[in-house]
């Protein structure tokens, strides 16, 4: 079956987020990382893009977090970040799918219609299209077919990816959109989500909010 896929790695249950670490214990980590991914997850089946929504992780806890009809799970087998999507590029391409979008799995802000606006910019077979974080990352990344450029992920991995596109000589998209931008690494992160999701309309930050990770007051801006 041909499709579109979507691919969100996940280093761990507790081993993700480790720059929280001085400021949250392993178990209070873990509950955060649990809802970033619930908030990324239920945008991205909400948006009904993907034919295929596929987990990364080498944590088997990840599997009984998400295995459901709309969630498989892909135990990864090599070491970090980019060899997760290396093996995840090879099995979408062994099913012949159409493309496969990287999502990184701590943008709760991030809504079912961004990843509609992401999937229908531009019709070249062969193509990239990219959302940069706020830190000079790549929050999501399209390409088409899998694997049409390799995974650069890592410090200033957008600019990478976007270098490696272009010597290709792919059609090349980048999106502005500050929803896919905000990602969540570090207190003063969290301290953000607590002030753009004051209501906690998002599981992460009613998480934010129950775990008490905000210990001081924003700053005027």
């Amino acid at each position: 079956m041909t499709d579109n896929w979507a691919v969100i790695p996940v280093k761990g249950l507790t081993e993700s987020k480790t720059r929280l670490s001085t400021h949250l214990q392993g178990d209070k980590r873990k509950v955060l990382v649990e809802a970033l991914l619930d908030d990324v997850l239920s945008s991205i089946i909400r948006s009904r893009v993907y034919g295929t929504v596929l987990v990364i992780s080498p944590d088997d806890n990840v599997s009984n977090r998400v295995r459901s009809q709309e969630v498989s799970f892909l135990k990864q087998t090599g070491v970090g970040l980019n060899r997760a999507i290396e093996q995840a590029n090879r099995l979408a391409n062994q099913k012949h799918a159409r493309s496969l979008t990287t999502v990184l799995a701590d943008i709760p802000l991030v809504e079912p219609g961004d990843f509609k606006e992401l999937a229908s910019i531009g019709h070249a077979t062969r193509r990239v299209v990219m959302a940069p974080s706020f830190k000079g990352g790549t929050n999501v990344m399209l390409t088409s077919p899998p694997g049409v450029i390799s995974p650069g992920y890592g410090r200033w991995s957008y600019s990478k990816h976007l270098r490696q596109a272009q010597i290709n000589g792919l059609n090349t998209y980048s999106i502005s959109n500050s929803r896919i931008s905000f990602d969540i690494d570090t207190a003063t992160d969290l301290m953000e989500l607590r002030r753009l999701d004051p209501e906690g309309k998002t599981a992460s930050a009613r998480a934010a909010g129950m775990l008490k990770l905000v210990t001081s007051p924003l700053r005027s801006r």
